[in-house]
């Protein structure tokens, strides 16, 4: 099943992002930021159009969150949460403490996205799994 693409290059630019210097290669690091952060909203914008989304911060957030995911990419090498081996973050017996390489690069990720990307997601309710309060609602109408 192939997902639409939501962001492009332009728009990559538009939202003041650099660390891709060319179109070569943005294309394949886009596509594995989108799944990681349609992965963190749960499909939000492959359930929904996102050209008929009246909210267009929304819209902006969810682009500037593929963005971010991808500088991250680039800048980490990392495009996944499992990808070089997190099974551990220290061990520690004696004297001797053994840290992954990847450990700082692991701390910045919550849910296979990086924090900067899921502060954005969770800002504009990207990020939300629960319903409303009917009594909230009644009561305060």
């Amino acid at each position: 099943m192939a997902f639409p693409v939501h962001l492009t290059f332009s728009e990559y630019t538009d939202f003041g992002y650099s660390e891709f210097k060319g179109v070569d290669g943005f294309s394949t690091i886009e596509k594995q930021a989108q799944r990681a952060v349609d992965s963190a909203i749960d499909y939000y914008y492959n359930d929904l159009d996102i050209s008929q989304d009246k909210n267009a911060k929304r819209v902006d957030a969810y682009k500037m969150a593929i963005c971010e995911q991808i500088d991250f990419i680039k800048a980490t090498g990392i495009s996944s949460s499992y990808e070089n081996g997190d099974d551990f973050n220290s061990i520690s017996v004696g004297r001797l403490s053994l840290q992954p390489t990847n450990h700082v690069s692991q701390d910045s990720m919550v849910n296979g996205v990086c924090k900067e990307a899921y502060r954005l997601l969770a800002h504009y309710g990207l990020l939300y799994r629960g319903r409303g309060s009917d009594w909230y609602v009644a009561t305060h109408s």
